[in-house]
């Protein structure tokens, strides 16, 4: 199947990121590891689409993703990555009418390594970069991708940054989802709620956009000092102290933020503690794909916000579910698989728009004037002012859905303004 093709692919990037790693610290250059793709025609389930072929002879056009292969992130990577080459594979390996040509690179586990590898990429001849995964490496790769003037796609959460020109993201602010979930909490909670979220760079963002907004409606913090709480460290195991902070605040509610075996952690020790009957609500992605498979019955009743649900009611996304699960043994696609099949998604609309022969610059420009983009999560378009999506947000509530739990789509919130 293409998911399992792809998958050994990533495998092989880890493999080969690793060999790379110690050829480095010999002294070595940095090399990819892996090879790119080009053209290799539409596979079972290509579609058209709507965007027009370019004429024969088209330049190939060089899309570089830069992804984890390992570490804490490399399970949101491996989505990512198979949603944009789900998305290549559903068009003829072709964007913008043009043969797709696809190079990684790994992240790494560090800034630093972040930027070896889009400077790899770019000597590949990317015209456009996807990734990375974590949010201080995407601060960092982003000067360097400005500076020579090459777009940069971002799948996850993006934090606020000054200068975003060659900076697109087909995700959400970091800020988003606590702000579009805070009036439905607002409104539904009688008493105080106790926040609490994972202690880094985007944890504390998550959290942020939750309190803010809250409060400001009039919401009162549980938390004894009156402010969120964050985790002693990033990858906390035992949350004994903290759930019983939130049993000693009277809470009504809690809403929570983390990533990762972090929130599998949190999820199945909130079950068994004693605030386990306190309603918990979350950002979407402590219980969005396969962490919602490790945390199993403790997330029943999980009630959490995103911009995409795998039960949203349209045609193009039952196809889109389709797709995936034929890939994953039945696996429902999760917010990152969605978000690497939307960034082939733009990329293609915006090379179609660009023309056959553009560059980066041009493709930067046609993504610029792009209005609505249709998705398997619904029309979105870009903010002016952050460059990521002004999209509709979802309810949800971990619920048993046929024989295995889902994350059930309970009502549309509102949409963020610009």
């Amino acid at each position: 199947m293409a998911g399992g093709r792809r998958r050994r692919a990533f495998a092989a990037l880890a493999l080969a990121a690793a060999s790379t790693a110690a050829a480095a610290g010999c002294g070595g250059g940095w090399n990819s590891g892996s090879g790119s793709e080009a053209g290799a025609g539409a596979g079972a389930g290509a579609a058209a689409g709507t965007v027009e072929y370019a004429p024969a002879g088209a330049k190939p056009l060089v899309v570089g993703l830069l992804l984890s292969a390992s570490g804490p992130y490399s399970s949101i990577a491996e989505d990512v990555n198979d949603g944009f080459h789900l998305y290549l594979t559903q068009h003829g390996e072709r964007l913008g009418g043009r043969p797709a040509t696809v190079a990684s690179a790994d992240e790494g586990t560090a800034a630093r390594d972040a930027t070896i590898g889009v400077q790899h990429l770019l000597r590949d001849g990317a015209q456009a970069i996807v990734g990375p995964i974590s949010g201080t490496s995407f601060e960092a790769v982003a000067p360097i991708t400005n500076s020579v003037h090459v777009p940069l796609v971002g799948v996850v959460a993006r934090p606020d940054m000054s200068d975003i020109h060659y900076v697109w993201n087909v995700a959400f602010m970091s800020t988003d989802p606590g702000t579009a979930i805070a009036p439905y909490i607002y409104s539904h909670i009688k008493g105080p709620v106790y926040a609490i979220g994972g202690n880094y760079p985007g944890g504390w963002e998550q959290i942020r956009g939750f309190t803010d907004y809250f409060t400001a409606l009039g919401g009162q913090l549980a938390n004894a000092s009156g402010r969120a709480e964050f985790t002693q460290s990033e990858d906390t195991t035992d949350f004994t102290s903290y759930l019983a902070a939130i049993k000693a605040s009277g809470a009504k509610a809690v809403y929570c933020s983390f990533t990762g075996m972090e929130a599998v952690r949190f999820v199945q020790q909130y079950a068994m503690s004693p605030v386990r009957n306190v309603p918990l609500f979350a950002a979407g992605f402590v219980t969005d794909g396969s962490l919602l498979t490790l945390e199993g019955p403790a997330a029943a009743n999980i009630t959490s916000v995103l911009d995409y649900s795998p039960d949203v009611d349209t045609a193009e996304n039952r196809a889109f579910v389709s797709a995936w699960s034929a890939g994953h043994g039945g696996q429902q696609p999760s917010v990152y698989a969605l978000t690497g099949y939307d960034a082939a998604a733009l990329l293609d609309e915006a090379a179609a728009k660009a023309g056959p022969n553009a560059g980066a610059e041009a493709i930067n420009a046609a993504i610029a004037a792009l209005g609505r983009i249709d998705s398997p999560r619904g029309a979105w378009q870009f903010a002016t002012a952050t460059h990521a999506p002004i999209q509709k947000w979802y309810l949800r509530r971990v619920q048993t859905d046929g024989t295995s739990l889902a994350n059930v789509e309970l009502q549309e919130l509102a949409t963020l303004p610009d």
